[in-house]
C-alpha cells in the first residue's frame, strides 16, 4: 500500500510540476509588482511585446497561415478599426489569418491578435466577427496573460506550503493523509486557474462589448454568436476548437445579452466587403475546386443584392482555381457591368489575367487600381508579383520598399521582395530579404545563415554592410532571448 501511495506521490508530483510556470523554478527570485499594478513589475510592456514576437515566429512554423494579401487587408483594417475604439495605447499589432475552417480566435502577449479563417466563413454578418475581435482586443488591453501570470505566481507559493505540508505528514507516518493533502492542493489549484480564466473571459466579454459600440458595431451581436455556436455545438461530429478555448455557457450568454440590452442600439449597415471576403474565404476551403464552382453556381442567380454579388464572386474566384477561365470571365464581365464601382472585381479580373499568364495586361490593370488607392497592401503585392514575372524585377522592388517599412513583419512581403531583388540582381538584398523570411517564419537559424551571404556580397557597400550587420546582431540576440 505503501509503495502505490509513492507512485501517487511522483505522479502528483510531476503534474504539479507542469501546472507551475518555468520561471517559478528559476534559481533567481521573482521581481514583486508594482503596488496598484499586480502584474507591471513581473513583465514589462517591452517583455511581453518581444515575448509575443517570439511566439508567432514559432506560430509561423508550426501552423499553416493564410497568405492571402486581400483577405489580410480585410482582417487588418477590422482589427485596427476596433483598436482604434479600445482601450488599447497606441497599438502595435501583430495580426494572422490562420488557414483552417476551424472557428477559433486568440491574442498573445504584445499585442499579437489571430484569428482562423472559418470564424470569417461560420459568421453571418461582420459585426459576429468584430465581436469576437474585440473580446481579444481586450485581452490584450487588460493584459490579461500578465495578470495570470501574477496570480499563479502568488497561487503557486500557496500550493507549495501546502505540498510541502502533506509531504511532512507523509514523512510522519500517515502516508493515506499526505497524498490526500497533495491530492486536494492539486484540486485546489486546477479550480482556482478555472476561476481566473472565468473572470478573465467575462472581462474580455464586458470591454470588448463596449469596444464594439465605440466602433458602431452592434453590442448584441456578441450573445447572437455565442449562441449559435452553442447551438452548433449539438451537432458538431467534434468539440468547437472556439469552445475549447472559450468556453460559452447559460450564464455567459446571459450575462452577455443582459449587457448588450443596457447599450445604444446600433443600426449597423450590412457589409458588402465581409460578404466577399466570406465567399472568397469558401470559394477556397473546398477540396475540389470543381465542387466549390457548383456551389456558388446554385446560389447566384445574377441578382444585384449583396448576397448576389458574393454568389457571383465566389463562383468567378471559385471557376478561376478551377481553371474554368471562360467561367471566370463571364461572370466577372457581368459583375462588373452591374457594379462597376466595385474595386474587388476589377482586382478579380486582374488575378484572372494573371492566372491566364497575361502579365502584361494584368499590370494595366493593376495600375489604374493603385492610382486609385496608392500604396494598398493587396494591390501593390499583385502588381509587384506581375512586374517581376514581366521582367520588371527592379520597378517591383521599388514598389515594395515602402510597404516593407511599414510592415516589416510581413513573410508574405519578404518573400516577394527576395524575388524582385534576386531577379534583379540585388544579391546582397535578396539574401537580407530571404533571412528576414526565413526568421519570421521560425527558421531561426537558416534566417541567420541567410544574412551572413548578405553580409558577404555587400562588403562593396558600406551603408548596407553596416544595415545587414545591425540586422544579424538582432536576430542572434532574439533567437537566444528566453522566456
Amino acid at each position: 500500500m505503501l509503495e502505490v501511495n509513492r507512485l501517487a506521490l511522483l505522479r502528483l508530483l510531476m503534474c504539479l510540476m507542469l501546472l507551475l510556470p518555468i520561471s517559478g523554478w528559476s534559481d533567481e527570485p521573482a521581481p514583486l509588482p508594482e503596488l496598484g499594478d499586480p502584474a507591471g513589475g513581473l513583465i514589462s510592456p517591452d517583455q511581453e511585446f518581444r515575448m509575443g514576437r517570439a511566439w508567432l515566429r514559432q506560430l509561423h512554423a508550426q501552423v499553416p497561415l493564410l497568405n492571402d494579401p486581400l483577405v489580410q487587408e480585410y482582417v487588418e483594417h477590422l482589427v485596427y478599426r476596433l483598436a482604434s475604439h479600445s482601450d488599447l495605447k497606441e497599438p502595435d499589432l501583430a495580426i494572422v489569418v490562420i488557414n483552417s475552417r476551424d472557428i477559433n480566435a486568440f491574442a498573445v502577449p504584445g499585442g499579437v491578435i489571430g484569428l482562423n479563417a472559418g470564424l470569417i466563413i461560420n459568421a453571418e454578418q461582420e459585426d459576429e466577427v468584430g465581436a469576437v475581435i474585440a473580446h481579444e482586443i481586450a485581452h490584450v488591453s487588460q493584459r490579461h496573460f500578465v495578470r495570470r501570470y501574477a496570480d499563479s505566481q502568488r497561487m503557486n507559493k500557496a500550493m507549495l506550503a501546502a505540498m510541502l505540508a502533506s509531504l511532512a505528514v507523509m514523512i510522519g507516518g500517515d502516508a493515506d493523509a499526505g497524498v490526500a493533502g497533495l491530492m486536494a492542493s492539486q484540486a485546489a489549484a486546477i479550480q482556482q486557474q478555472l476561476a481566473y480564466s472565468r473572470h478573465h473571459e467575462r472581462e474580455a466579454d464586458r470591454v470588448g462589448m463596449q469596444t464594439l459600440v465605440n466602433a458602431g458595431m452592434d453590442p448584441q451581436s456578441m450573445p447572437r454568436f455565442f449562441e449559435r455556436l452553442q447551438r452548433s455545438r449539438q451537432f458538431a461530429g467534434q468539440p468547437l476548437e472556439f469552445l475549447s478555448t472559450h468556453p460559452i455557457t447559460e450564464e455567459r450568454i446571459a450575462d452577455s445579452r443582459a449587457r448588450a440590452n443596457t447599450l445604444p442600439v446600433v443600426s449597423s449597415l450590412e457589409s458588402d466587403t465581409f460578404q466577399l471576403i466570406r465567399a472568397r474565404l469558401l470559394a477556397g476551403f473546398f477540396g475540389d475546386p470543381a465542387l466549390a464552382v457548383k456551389h456558388f453556381r446554385t446560389q447566384y442567380r445574377a441578382g444585384v443584392s449583396i448576397q448576389q454579388q458574393a454568389a457571383g464572386y465566389g463562383l468567378a474566384i471559385s471557376a478561376l482555381r478551377a481553371r474554368d477561365y471562360d467561367t471566370a470571365a463571364n461572370t466577372l464581365a457581368q459583375l462588373r457591368q452591374r457594379f462597376p464601382d466595385q474595386l474587388w472585381f476589377r482586382i478579380a479580373q486582374a488575378e484572372l489575367l494573371q492566372a491566364q499568364q497575361r502579365h502584361a495586361e494584368a499590370i494595366i490593370q493593376l495600375r489604374e487600381l493603385s492610382a486609385l488607392m496608392p500604396g494598398n497592401y493587396a494591390i501593390s503585392a499583385l502588381l509587384a508579383g506581375s512586374l517581376i514575372r514581366e521582367g520588371a524585377a527592379a520597378e517591383a522592388a521599388t514598389l515594395l520598399q515602402p510597404l516593407l517599412r511599414k510592415r516589416s513583419s510581413d513573410v508574405t512581403l519578404w518573400r516577394l521582395a527576395a524575388d524582385a531583388w534576386g531577379h534583379s540582381g540585388e544579391l546582397a538584398l535578396a539574401h537580407l530579404a530571404r533571412g528576414e523570411a526565413l526568421f519570421l517564419s521560425g527558421a531561426d537559424e537558416r534566417g541567420i545563415e541567410q544574412l551572413g551571404y548578405a553580409l558577404e556580397k555587400s562588403k562593396d557597400n558600406f551603408p548596407l554592410h553596416s544595415r545587414i550587420k545591425a540586422r544579424l546582431r538582432e536576430m542572434d540576440a532574439e533567437s537566444k532571448e528566453k522566456f
